[in-house]
């Protein structure tokens, strides 16, 4: 998914809003629904490509039919600045 937008905003007590816009057809063209299992896997894959370690939680994913757009909100945790083993570090995706 090279054609993602990302945003980040810096929110209180180490936490970032992340916000990933992808176009439909790049988003159907790996997962089949719109639901918060996708839109964890990609938030995952998303932070394992960019060897970012945060912890993420408040995940909320919408679909705008009308923009042709998936949009997922996450909020990324650093505080407690644990790293991460990522099996597939390194690796394409």
């Amino acid at each position: 998914m090279d054609n993602m937008k990302e945003m980040r905003n810096k929110l209180e007590d180490g936490k970032y809003r992340l916000t990933l816009d992808i176009s439909d057809s790049d988003y159907f063209g790996i997962y089949e629904d719109v639901d918060t299992n996708s839109a964890e896997d990609l938030v995952k894959n998303y932070l394992m490509r960019n060897s970012d370690d945060a912890d993420f939680d408040n995940m909320k994913i919408n679909y705008n039919k009308n923009r042709h757009t998936v949009r997922v909100n996450a909020d990324l945790n650093y505080k407690n600045n644990k790293h991460k083993e990522y099996i597939n570090r390194g690796k394409l995706i």
